[in-house]
């Protein structure tokens, strides 16, 4: 009488897959795929160092193919949610320049940033009037340097 190898194969693979399902880790299910994989090539081949050839080679491929889904599934950037993120935005005056000291504020999303004061940039500054529409162009701490959007 041979032992079934398959059966064992099958048995961890479905047992892999289960504890993937409750730690949801992605490292047991390539593990679990392969050992089903190498079950069913279990089936119809007896030499036990195949079936440790074709659970490594499938064992190494699914990892590297899950783990590149994973990354591009699950981790891929939805937009910067730091200040950085700002950049590029859209706002509207809600106080005009006044002086170096109080160069204006601009409303972007519900939050009130002050515009940067750049002495080379005075006259843009002073061009800007409430109710005009701006772009960040960049941020520099709690600052926001501005260019108003041409309509």
């Amino acid at each position: 009488m041979t032992f079934d190898w398959h059966w064992l194969y099958f048995v961890f693979g479905v047992l892999f897959i289960l504890i993937e399902i409750f730690t949801l880790t992605f490292y047991f299910l390539p593990i679990g795929i392969a050992a089903i994989v190498t079950g069913i090539f279990a089936l119809f081949i007896q030499n036990v160092y195949i079936h440790v050839a074709i659970f490594t080679i499938a064992g190494i491929v699914l990892l590297f193919l899950i783990s590149k889904w994973k990354k591009s599934r699950f981790l891929k950037p939805v937009g910067s949610q730091f200040v950085a993120g700002l950049v590029g935005q859209q706002g509207v005056i809600i106080e005009g320049f006044m002086s170096s000291q109080s160069p204006g504020k601009v409303k972007i999303f519900s939050d009130i940033w002050e515009i940067h004061w750049d002495p080379h940039q005075e006259s843009k500054l002073m061009n800007l009037k409430v109710g005009d529409l701006v772009k960040v162009v960049t941020v520099e701490g709690n600052k926001v340097t501005v260019d108003k959007v041409k309509t």
